[in-house]
Formats: structure tokens, sequence, C-alpha cells
């Protein structure tokens, strides 16, 4: 059953979790008030019907007390108010007890509507009006009755919203795993897909080159060649590694994670911060890429986290240049505004489609949470990456 506030019922509505004192305290209640009713009734000569009704009522009370099913407590809970409020009067209020318990227990619970409870009260009353009447009982005493039942449903009404707090408080800390959980799966699979991108894109290109190489009988340079294909073959392997490691682990640190996620996962260190975009320049120029490059590679006027997402994007950017545009020429230029101002990070190249790689170049620079921006477009005959990323105070005080 889903409850009125959105929130699935839990075992605080079904089994309730009592400590060794709740349960010390109910069974002092129910042996105390068996006690005086059974010496009340036999003082004061109870017909064979209050005595009926009254074990009845004491009955459920103890039954619901050790019920695991929701539904059979609300139904002990039930008899517990009608069989109780019927021998209130015969037993002078003592009765009572019971019935005010099973309202708390009406009203408390998150799985049965707000109003339950009134009802159950407004059903007590009457029972109690009709019995008093009978019975020439003063109005007083229906008077006080009603007090206690109306106690009884604010107290269950009090209940309630500590346990529908405690449902959505447990809710809100499962959604919030799950968010975690995804976060660190999108990550994963950008990882994933950077080195197929970048490690098997070249690779390709690499095996081109020496499949021309000898054709045209140029084995020194086949084999050197060969050797850097087997390099970058290695070194996406373990990237692969990496990556498929991160998503295996609970508390997975991959190196281009941006600083604020990282800062709270143990083993990272600072050497696997991305050191700037120099070694993107060399791979790309190293798979026959014509690269012209303006500015200051070392991204050092950014911290780690803006840093390493720069390098994740331009690496991607390169690797969609090699892909949908071989051999066209392509420029990187790192641009600083001010001493205090911004960093713009721009890659051109010829048209391009864009790839699955724009969404986590985004994903990246949404994750910075900062004014750092990232935008892919088409413009005129050419593909832009821009990059527009705040200077980091340390940067600041490097150009000072």
């Amino acid at each position: 059953m889903t409850l009125l506030s959105g929130v699935e019922p839990t075992d605080l509505t079904r089994g309730r979790s009592r400590s060794r004192l709740g349960w010390g305290l109910t069974a002092v209640g129910v042996v105390a008030v068996t006690f005086w009713f059974v010496r009340n009734g036999l003082a004061l000569h109870h017909p064979a019907w209050v005595w009926a009704v009254g074990g009845v009522a004491l009955a459920a009370w103890v039954g619901r007390e050790v019920v695991r099913s929701s539904r059979a407590g609300f139904a002990l809970a039930v008899v517990m108010v009608v069989a109780g409020a019927v021998v209130v009067v015969p037993t002078d209020a003592l009765l009572l007890v019971p019935v005010i318990i099973g309202i708390v227990a009406l009203q408390a619970s998150a799985d049965l509507p707000v109003w339950t409870g009134t009802v159950a009260v407004l059903t007590a009353v009457v029972e109690i009006a009709v019995v008093a009447t009978l019975e020439r009982t003063p109005v007083a005493f229906v008077l006080a009755a009603c007090g206690g039942l109306v106690l009884g449903v604010l107290v269950g009404f009090s209940r309630r919203q500590v346990r529908l707090t405690e449902l959505q408080a447990r809710q809100a800390e499962r959604d919030q795993q799950r968010a975690e959980l995804l976060a660190d799966r999108s990550r994963a699979a950008r990882d994933v897909h950077d080195v197929l991108a970048h490690s098997l894109g070249g690779l390709v290109l690499q095996l081109d080159a020496v499949e021309a190489l000898l054709e045209a009988g140029r084995i020194d340079d086949a084999t050197r060649r060969a050797a850097d294909a087997r390099t970058l073959a290695v070194d996406g392997l373990a990237e692969a590694r990496r990556a498929v490691r991160a998503l295996r682990e609970d508390d997975p640190a991959p190196a281009d994670v941006p600083e604020p996620h990282r800062a709270s996962r143990p083993g990272t260190t600072a050497a696997t911060t991305p050191t700037g975009l120099a070694p993107l320049v060399d791979a790309h120029r190293s798979f026959g890429g014509d690269l012209r490059v303006d500015g200051d590679l070392t991204l050092a006027a950014l911290d780690p986290a803006h840093r390493a997402a720069v390098v994740a994007a331009t690496r991607e950017a390169l690797s969609n240049a090699r892909r949908h545009a071989p051999g066209r020429p392509v420029t990187l230029s790192v641009e600083r505004t001010g001493p205090t101002g911004h960093v713009d990070v721009v890659v051109t190249n010829p048209l391009a489609d864009p790839g699955h790689g724009l969404v986590g170049m985004r994903e990246r620079f949404a994750e910075l949470g900062d004014d750092a921006t990232i935008r892919a477009e088409r413009t005129d005959d050419t593909f832009v990456v821009a990059m527009h990323l705040p200077v980091s105070p340390s940067g600041t005080e490097a150009t000072a």
C-alpha cells in the first residue's frame, strides 16, 4: 500500500521494533489493568457480559503486542476500541486504557488514512454515551472519557508524523545513494569512452601507417610505428582495466574525476592529476595529425579539477578530429583573459559530426559546479569546442 505522503510503508508500521523497556512497560500496564479488572469485577459482581467483553479487549491488547502482521495489528486495535468502549462505564473507566492505546495505534499507523483515529474516537464516544445513558451515569464521566480519547488521537498523530519523517528520511537517503551510484557509473562510462576513442582510434591510425610504410618498403619506419602502436595498446589496456575496476569497486577513484569528487577518495595522489595538454599534443602529432598550438599547454592557471576537465574534453575533441577529419589541420589555443579572469581553451577542426563524447564533455564541466562552461557546435565549415574556465586562486598568485 502506498502512503498518503507518497512513501512506501516499511517495518516501522508492520513489525514494530520495540526496546526492552517498551516491552516491559507494556507488560506492566497489561498486568496492572488485568489485575484491577479482576479485583473490581469480583468486588462489584460484574455481570457475565462485562467479563466477556472486557476479557476480549484485554486479549486483543496482548495479541496486538505480539503479532507481526500489519493487518492483524489493525484488526486487534479495532477490537480494543470497540470492545473496550462498551465496558468503560461498568468498569469505572478502567478499560478506557486499552481503548486509548488502540486509538493511538490506529492514528499512528502510516499505512492507514489520517482520519482513521478520528473515526475510532467517534465510535468509542457513541458506545460510551449509549452505555452511560442506560446506566444513568453522570455527563461529567462521559466528558472525562472523551477527553482521554482526544488525548489518544493527539498522541497517535504525533507518532504518525515522527514515523513519516523517518520514512521520508530513509527514502531520501536511498535516493541519494542511487544518485551517487549513477554518477560513479557515468564517470566510469566516460572513462571507457575516452579509452576507446583515444587509444583504439590512435591505434587504428598507427596500424594504417604501418601498412602504408610496409607497402612502400620502409621497414625501419614501419617497425618504429609498430612499436608506437604496441605502446599505445598497452597504455589503452591499462586505462581500460582501470575504468572497469572503477565499476567494480565500491569507491572508485578515476584519475580524471574532478577534485571535489576525488578529495574524499582515499588513495588519490597528485601524481594522478593530468599535467596539461602537452602529452595530448605529442600523441596527436605521433598519429600523423596536423596540430597548431598557441598558448600555455601546462594550464598552470587552473586548479587540478578544472585542468582534468580540460584535458578530458581536449582529448575527446582531438579524437573526434582524427576520426572525422583525418589529416586535416587542427588548432588548439589556450588564452587567459586578465590576471584574475578566465582561461579559454578552443579546439577547432574541419567539419565533423558530434559523437557521444560531447555528452561526456558537458557532464564533466557540469560537475565542476561553477561558471566553467563548454560549447561544442558547428561554425561555418569547422567544428569548434570552446571551454571557458575560472582561474584558480593559486594560478592568480602565481601570475602576481
